[in-house]
């Protein structure tokens, strides 16, 4: 809550100003309801001074201030479908000195581009054995972050269904707005009854963009054991990359933290997020309340004294 007019709250040590003049100043000041506020004239001093502090707030205008509001322009909607199998374990994201497993680095990403986008709708799609929407179309973001944090493996299996969640996206799009859709993966199509390769043209006939994002190090990394020479093996990039072709937008290659951030930028430029148009404060005002106590305690004394006759004795 804040006063728009505070400079108002001068006016509270006027009556003692006042009171402070030599006596003949203070006759030149005279107003037939001076009386009215003090003992002498049938009021206690509080109830004078109540009344004059309420007036003197409703003067200083009280408003109640509420969360910022900013309205965007080009809002649209953003689905992105995450790979939940269990090769998502793998810990070969690796930036400066920094290891994670695939996953991890994935939702970090996940949760930047949700933070980046404020004004889209986001949805997430989860998929593996099968596809699942883990959320619908949405401009909440902290329910998205929350979301976002609990992705995790065995989610929804092991496998990978590509097509599957292609298909789901289409099935939760808006047709009324622009739609992209960002699928990552670090394997194959392994598992559900959709066509992936059906399921992007038909996504792009119905207005879908869609990108693609491989996960996972090359040959030969630094963070890799002899076991696994080569840990995406199973990533296959012909289809990611002809995915991207159909519904026309970019396959992405992420072997590092790095590369999942400027994916995130490249993204944003690809398909632009809603800007901001311009910010404002919802504000209510107060100033009515006090207001309205301080001329229903000046009228109080009044209705008392004209209903005093009536009273029996």
């Amino acid at each position: 809550m804040s006063l728009a007019w505070p400079w108002f709250a001068l006016a509270l040590v006027l009556p003692l100003l006042v009171r402070s003049l030599p006596p003949l100043r203070r006759h030149r000041l005279h107003h037939d309801g001076f009386p009215l506020l003090g003992p002498q004239g049938g009021l206690p001093l509080w109830y004078g001074i109540l009344l004059w502090c309420t007036l003197i707030l409703a003067l200083c205008r009280p408003q109640l201030v509420g969360e910022p509001i900013t309205q965007y322009q080009g809002s649209r909607d953003l689905l992105l479908a995450v790979d939940l199998s269990d090769s998502m374990r793998t810990p070969d994201m690796f930036d400066g000195s920094q290891q994670q497993d695939r996953l991890t680095a994935v939702r970090q990403q996940v949760k930047a581009l949700i933070l980046a986008r404020r004004g889209d709708r986001i949805g997430l799609i989860v998929f593996a054995d099968h596809a699942y929407l883990l959320a619908p179309l949405s401009e909440e973001t902290q329910a998205l972050l929350t979301l976002a944090d609990e992705l995790d493996f065995d989610l929804v299996g092991r496998t990978t269904a590509l097509g599957e969640a292609i298909a789901l996206a289409r099935r939760h799009r808006d047709p009324d707005r622009e739609t992209a859709l960002l699928l990552i993966t670090d394997g194959r199509n392994t598992a559900g009854s959709a066509d992936p390769l059906t399921q992007a043209r038909a996504a792009r006939a119905e207005g879908i963009t869609l990108f693609t994002l491989g996960v996972g190090a090359d040959p030969g990394s630094q963070v890799l054991t002899p076991a696994r020479p080569d840990p995406s093996a199973e990533l296959d990039e012909p289809l990611l990359t002809q995915l991207a072709a159909i519904g026309q937008g970019r396959y992405f290659r992420a072997r590092t933290q790095r590369d999942l951030v400027a994916m995130n930028r490249a993204l944003d430029t690809l398909a632009p997020g809603a800007r901001p148009l311009h910010s404002y404060r919802p504000v209510t005002e107060l100033y009515p309340w006090p207001l309205a106590l301080s001329l229903l305690l000046l009228l109080l004394p009044g209705l008392m004294a004209a209903a005093s006759p009536w009273r029996r004795p």
